[in-house]
């Protein structure tokens, strides 16, 4: 795996793919039916006269803390709407436990599909097994569960993103260094393949570097204490990469309370790598406190989901497994339209 100007190239094709997808939302997997069903007056009742209308869908969500979270979950409600499918939306609010309980509450409540994103897809297994006894369909959002059955299953790129954060921190720090890296949750699958990309890239291209591995959970809060203390054992830190953007606001806050928050091209600036692109990563890169994120795109992984779902109740083909590929935002794409995080408004 080469080199920086495969991934430059790579970043264009998608960016270039993310515009078409916003173009041609129409001409998805069941898009001739929804251009058939919307030809000529009466079209709103043609309309929620399709497949999934009515459908009661219940999602149950990895966590609206998150900015990501948040901006999928708004893109998934909003592309049921106009499938006139009826979504029903629980926040798992970031913790394995409350999904599990929030799962088997779902199920009970027997509605016509459960779509879920795993905070820890192993304790979700009960409850996706319960959902097929009662042969309820399940529908999986980026963290796949090790047992029981589901319809469709959508990602984002994990273990790319890592290696991705790897070679752009590596060029930022020209390969060698003690690199502080944020990891999320244990058990989560995101967090696991995030933190394997990363780790392999190094090992295999830039033995320079030595990664001191802090156990952050996702939150800033946990950011913010563990670098403060990883710099009291270590001041000397090249580079910080963060398994998400989130607990970027962890970092920068550490960071300026040791006096360390320098931008970038100013002596001193600690380089930063998140993933996610939110909208305050964008802002962070523009300032030069965050100098890349490797970003996602949840309205891609939201459309494919639904139109995932609206296949199987329509009993037409679909791609039961799909992933969103990863992207490198830095200062000379930040100001992208097609990012998601540029359309967001606060």
């Amino acid at each position: 795996m080469k080199a920086t100007v495969h991934h430059e190239d790579h970043d264009r094709r998608v960016l270039s793919m993310l515009r078409r997808r916003s173009l041609l939302a129409a001409s998805s997997a069941f898009g001739l039916w929804l251009a058939g069903a919307l030809a000529g007056p009466g079209n709103t009742a043609r309309a929620a006269a399709g497949p999934a209308a009515g459908k009661r869908v219940a999602y149950v969500a990895f966590g609206l803390q998150f900015e990501y979270q948040v901006a999928l979950v708004n893109d998934i409600r909003n592309a049921a709407k106009q499938q006139a499918l009826s979504l029903s939306i629980v926040d798992g609010k970031g913790d394995p436990n409350t999904q599990t309980t929030e799962m088997l509450d779902a199920v009970s409540k027997r509605p016509d599909g459960i779509l879920v994103d795993p905070v820890d897809a192993k304790l979700l297994i009960g409850g996706i097994e319960d959902a097929n006894r009662a042969k309820i369909p399940v529908f999986v959002l980026e963290n796949a569960p090790p047992q029981g059955s589901y319809e469709a299953f959508v990602t984002f790129g994990d273990e790319k993103g890592g290696r991705m954060g790897a070679d752009a921190l590596a060029k930022l720090i020209g390969g060698k260094g003690y690199v502080l890296e944020c990891r999320g949750a244990i058990g989560s699958t995101q967090a696991d393949l995030r933190y394997k990309g990363f780790h392999e890239e190094v090992a295999s291209k830039y033995p320079g570097m030595t990664i001191d591995t802090l156990k952050c959970q996702w939150v800033a809060d946990k950011a913010y204490t563990l670098v403060l203390d990883a710099f009291t054992r270590h001041p000397q830190v090249a580079a910080i990469w963060s398994h998400n953007d989130e607990m970027v606001r962890g970092v920068v806050a550490a960071l300026r309370q040791i006096g360390r928050l320098h931008p970038a091209g100013s002596a001193g600036h600690v380089p930063i790598v998140g993933l996610d692109g939110t909208p305050l990563a964008l802002t962070r890169i523009r300032q030069g406190i965050e100098d890349v994120s490797i970003g996602q795109n949840p309205s891609g992984m939201g459309s494919d989901m639904v139109n995932a779902i609206v296949a199987f109740y329509a009993k037409q083909p679909y791609e039961r497994s799909q992933l969103i590929e990863p992207i490198v935002i830095t200062k000379a794409n930040v100001d992208d339209p097609a990012l998601w995080g540029n359309q967001v408004k606060h």
